[in-house]
């Protein structure tokens, strides 16, 4: 892939990659002789990487991926001898954080996406996987329990049946399951070219209505009146006049407004 410096430093830690190939983001996960297992360090520094992405002006998707292929194999087992408290603060806190930017986001699932893995993938806007991965959460088979809201989010994205089912047993299900329970969005041989296509077609949309979909989901309750209502006319009029005069639209808002209209 070519990349371009990102003009937004991304406060990186040991275990990830950052790359910027136009205005698409990619967080890699660089723990192949771990399945992609994040250490503590990594789960620490997640929000932090993914707040930075998130404010970068010069990203409109990010896309979560692994390396030799698998996605991730979750929390590095090794790493877990810690009082339940810090490691749901922990875990929940780079889950949440994923799953609370403004940027669209996109996994690219190969192999194993296990455990944490599938709880960060459960945490993207998007799900992409390769026919032969493996998804569930093993954490009856060690006697932990994953936090309150990285459960509850898996079991939106698979349904609560199908949830308690896996979290119970501890089994996995293969890419056919995930997709036929509605936690894929594709499947595809390559996974991170379909990634690479779609976050390029999110790119081309309108920022400000991608923004207010992604935090109505979320349970924000938005005013329409205000700076929205200013904005408004404004990002309808480009979609309108592109749309009459067969042209690609050329949006102008940002993300970084709505943040910044908020004080």
């Amino acid at each position: 892939m070519n990349s371009e410096s990102p003009a937004t430093p991304i406060p990186l830690v040991d275990g990830f990659r950052y790359d910027l190939d136009g205005s698409v983001a990619t967080l890699t996960i660089d723990r192949p002789e771990k399945l992609g297992a994040l250490s503590r360090e990594m789960w620490f520094a997640l929000p932090a990487i993914v707040d930075a992405i998130d404010a970068a002006p010069d990203v409109a998707a990010l896309i979560l991926r692994g390396t030799d292929g698998n996605f991730s194999a979750g929390s590095d087992i090794g790493d877990l001898n810690v009082p339940l408290a810090d490691f749901w603060a922990m875990n929940a806190a780079a889950e949440d954080a994923l799953a609370s930017v403004d940027v669209p986001t996109i996994a690219a699932i190969e192999g194993v996406c296990v455990g944490g893995g599938t709880e960060l993938a459960a945490a993207c806007d998007v799900r992409i996987a390769a026919p032969g991965a493996r998804f569930g959460i093993t954490a009856a088979k060690l006697g932990l329990v994953y936090p309150p809201g990285p459960t509850r989010r898996f079991a939106d994205a698979v349904g609560e049946s199908w949830a308690r089912y896996l979290l119970l047993t501890g089994n996995l299900i293969d890419t056919g399951r995930a997709d036929s329970l509605g936690f894929l969005h594709e499947v595809t041989d390559d996974p991170f070219s379909a990634a690479k296509r779609t976050a390029e077609r999110i790119a081309s949309r309108s920022a400000f209505t991608q923004t207010g979909l992604l935090r109505i989901l979320r349970g924000e309750e938005l005013d329409p009146a205000g700076w929205l209502g200013d904005v408004y006319p404004v990002e309808l009029g480009e979609g309108q006049r592109a749309f009459f005069e067969k042209e690609a639209p050329q949006f102008g808002f940002r993300r970084q407004e709505w943040k910044d209209s908020q004080g």
